[in-house]
């Protein structure tokens, strides 16, 4: 097997792995902490919220990290960190020690994925990277599918939650064992001929991006594409912390809503999938949107269904829309500002979804107060609706900077960035 072929493996591997034990499963496991503690809703919203918001300013370490210490190190720090922070886990009475857990996670996740193996794909693999990101996003969804159901096996067969974390520990430090083995760095190169030659020792690089990271940052482009991000992760972040909740309070139990996490990951697996092959024959801008219309329709579905039934129905369309509306403009970040700022620019948008920690500590807030979830779907709906509209309008191709323009000329209508489609 091929050099290349080993990176896109261990770092798919790595993103299966941390979407497996910790956003997907951890609002099946909390909601048996939860009765077994005594803790409120508005608490699981809060460790929750800790999660998403350790990944979120943990993700501009991954680049400087990588920097630091390179790629390799750095996943292997993250695997270790994420494995602390389950060990920590399986030790819990209290919500103090449990929130420095799941902080530990999310710094784990963040040196895990993404902005490490979008870098990775894109100067490995440039030839190829709308593809296979989509391929590496499936990877991360289908951890989704199957998170829920392994903690709901381990702790039907065990009784203990507590052995659940205590299993996903030792697994993260196999993993940091793995990525400490395989994981290499590409270095710069001037074509994408060379790259073909990575597995023979020869250099693998990205080209030159005309773009720096702060004049991408401060584009009207990159602006629309983190705010359609900060709204579909807001939107998903919630569901995964409240979904199990909402479906139990239909009188079915855990159970079920273990299986509708699993629906929602398996169809945004397979959303994401094709939205790889997708992306090289419709413009990645069209997709987004084309995601958002599905979210907001499971949104709605959630506000009215008066059965566990339509509960599963939106899981499913949920996921489709998750699956267009989230590889598609990690996609535009490729095709608009080119590959070799690609890993920042994922880390700063990731950074940029922080708010969605909100998400979950006031969807808790308010079933506390009002015994219903339906609130926040009504909410988030509009809010869905809100950046379907400002991708449609405010979306486009940037021009190129000023100091660009006198050495890169353009066809009409041609992307104005280094695309990195097949």
């Amino acid at each position: 097997m091929t050099r290349k072929m080993i990176i896109l493996l261990t770092v798919s591997l790595g993103f299966f792995f941390v979407t497996a034990t910790t956003f997907t499963s951890l609002g099946y496991v909390l909601y048996t902490m939860v009765a077994e503690l005594g803790w409120s809703h508005a608490a699981a919203g809060a460790s929750f919220a800790l999660l998403g918001l350790a990944c979120g300013l943990g993700s501009p370490l991954a680049p400087l990290l990588m920097k630091w210490v390179g790629t390799r190190m750095a996943m292997t720090i993250g695997g270790l960190v994420l494995a602390s922070g389950f060990l920590l886990a399986s030790v819990v009475n209290g919500l103090s020690l449990f929130f420095v857990a799941t902080a530990l996670m999310g710094i784990g996740f963040s040196l895990i994925a993404t902005s490490p193996g979008v870098y990775l794909i894109a100067t490995w693999l440039p030839e190829r990277a709308s593809r296979l990101i989509g391929f590496y996003f499936m990877a991360g969804a289908a951890g989704g599918i199957a998170g829920p159901l392994i903690v709901r096996t381990i702790v039907t067969l065990s009784g203990s939650w507590r052995m659940h974390w205590m299993v996903m520990g030792f697994a993260a430090i196999s993993l940091a064992a793995i990525f400490f083995a395989t994981v290499r760095d590409a270095v710069r190169i001037e074509s994408a001929e060379q790259v073909k030659q990575a597995a023979h020792g020869r250099s693998a690089v990205t080209e030159t991006s005309p773009w720096t990271a702060k004049q991408a940052l401060l584009s009207s482009s990159f602006l629309a594409i983190a705010l359609a991000l900060l709204v579909v992760q807001t939107v998903i972040t919630t569901m995964h912390s409240v979904l199990v909740a909402h479906i139990a309070n239909f009188g079915m139990g855990s159970d079920l809503g273990a299986w509708a996490m699993s629906l929602l990951a398996l169809s945004a697996t397979l959303s994401k999938g094709l939205t790889g092959g997708l992306s090289e024959r419709f413009d990645p801008k069209w997709l987004t949107v084309l995601g958002l219309i599905p979210m907001t329709l499971a949104m709605l579905i959630l506000s009215v269904a008066a059965a566990p039934a339509w509960a599963i129905v939106a899981s499913v369309v949920l996921g489709v829309g998750w699956g267009l509306a989230w590889v598609a403009p990690h996609i535009l970040l490729l095709r608009y500002f080119g590959s070799s700022i690609a890993g920042e620019l994922t880390a700063m948008a990731t950074a940029a979804t922080t708010l969605a920690v909100l998400g979950p500590l006031t969807a808790g807030w308010i079933a506390d107060t009002t015994g219903s979830f339906v609130p926040v779907f009504m909410v988030f709906a509009g809010l869905v609706v809100l950046v379907t509209f400002t991708t449609i309008f405010f979306l486009r191709a940037p021009r190129l900077p000023d100091r660009a323009k006198g050495d890169v000329s353009l066809a009409d209508g041609e992307t104005p960035a280094l695309a990195l489609a097949d």
